[in-house]
């Protein structure tokens, strides 16, 4: 049973700072602590081989104000679609550092990648191999295997995922390659998301490169880029323990020699985002939920895509409720805004006695928030983004009126329509 009262450290300063934003930029909203991403990046640094690249997953946090961060720290990018590829252009990252994912690459994607000849492209089948032979790409690419060993991830992609390359599919690739003129770098395996087992990781991480070599064997080719995928997990719990990084370096300095002199890369999201992140919500009123305390916010889950999947309304630390007076702490679920009896982001957390227009602020919410999230439900414009760093404070992303849900919207005229039928 988790301690419901076991909060996250909030430093006097960063509860001041989350005050300002949320009296600033009002509620609901997203507060970034770039001092956090930077000393993520650090840390890896500090304990990871210097032969292992690190890339950026935008499909965890896509503010252009986070990859501008992540962009000035050296990291690479990692995207899965146009609108991310878009992004890392405009935060500035080099074609050099751009790896290009997913399971389909829109004509869109392809367009862009037009200006971009350095960069990488993750091919996830035979069939996206022979369209994109067909189309004489620039680009070198990798392909992506799928794993032949099971994933402790919480977000799994192991040998049941839908993507990649099996060990069925490589004499069709070697096929499309001897006929092609893409060059071949190496491979991609990407197992799951969210692992916390020090020891079950560097395991995935083993057998993805094992995997690797395999495969190489079998197209008779030296790889020069092996992507190992990444999938490292935050604690979001009083139970989760930090991964040990060290331990971790040095079973990836043992992959590094195995695989020399191929480059590695590691794919981070969460790891690098998640606990810069604070979600800001202001209480609206009293209820009750199954005989206990329940505070009902201006958020909810509409916005909080990060919970899926994670039980992070009963196993995640409380919130904080900020500028608040002490008083008793009592078991309290903190309910969304929206009409859904789902809509619930926090369940018997220990919470001091709220009052309308106080603020509670949500840990680790920096990384598959609203980026992940059915954010338009009800019609619901946004939440603000907001970034600080120490005493500084910008705006990443406004608040649109509720109007601005129109934008882009046209009338159906029913003249119209009768003109076709």
């Amino acid at each position: 049973m988790n301690d419901r009262s076991s909060q996250i450290e909030l430093p006097p300063a960063t509860s001041e700072i989350l005050v300002e934003i949320a009296a600033r930029f009002g509620t609901p909203s997203y507060a970034f602590d770039i001092r956090r991403i930077r000393q993520q990046v650090d840390k890896l640094r500090l304990h990871l081989p210097d032969q292992v690249e690190l890339l950026y997953s935008f499909k965890a946090n896509a503010s252009l104000g986070i990859c501008d961060v992540l962009e000035d720290c050296g990291v690479g990018a990692e995207v899965a679609s146009a609108g991310e590829l878009a992004t890392a252009i405009e935060a500035g990252f080099s074609d050099q550092r751009i790896f290009v994912t997913g399971p389909f690459k829109s004509a869109e994607t392809l367009s862009l990648l037009e200006n971009l000849p350095a960069a990488v492209i993750s091919v996830d089948s035979p069939g996206e191999l022979e369209a994109l032979s067909e189309l004489a790409i620039p680009q070198a690419v990798v392909l992506r295997l799928r794993p032949d060993f099971g994933s402790c991830a919480v977000v799994e992609a192991g040998s049941e995922s839908r993507f990649g390359f099996t060990a069925a599919d490589l004499g069709r690739a070697a096929e499309l390659l001897d006929s092609s003129p893409i060059e071949l770098l190496g491979f991609h395996i990407f197992s799951g998301s969210q692992m916390l087992d020090t020891s079950a990781l560097n395991d995935q991480l083993g057998r993805a490169m094992e995997l690797a070599l395999r495969s190489a064997d079998r197209l008779g080719i030296q790889p020069s880029l092996i992507n190992l995928g990444g999938g490292f997990g935050i604690p979001y719990g009083p139970t989760d323990e930090e991964i040990e990084l060290a331990v971790l370096g040095e079973a990836l300095a043992r992959q590094v020699e195995l695989a020399s002199p191929a480059r590695i890369v590691v794919e981070l999201g969460r790891y690098l985002v998640a606990q810069s992140g604070w979600y800001l919500t202001s209480v609206l009123d009293q209820q009750t939920l199954q005989g206990r305390r329940a505070v009902v916010v201006d958020g909810g889950t509409h916005q909080r895509g990060d919970m899926c999947g994670l039980n992070l309304s009963t196993d995640a630390h409380p919130p904080h409720l900020l500028a608040a007076e002490q008083s008793p702490l009592e078991a309290t679920d903190v309910l969304g805004c929206l009409s859904l009896p789902s809509d619930i982001l926090a369940r018997a957390a220990m919470l001091p006695t709220t009052v309308a227009g106080q603020v509670l602020a949500f840990a680790n919410a920096g990384a598959y928030g609203v980026w992940s999230s059915p954010a338009a439900f009800h019609g619901s414009p946004l939440p603000a983004e907001v970034a600080f760093d120490g005493t500084s404070i910008q705006l990443m992303r406004e608040r649109k009126p509720a109007q601005g849900i129109l934008d882009g919207q046209r009338h159906v005229v029913s003249s119209g329509l009768a003109a076709h039928s």
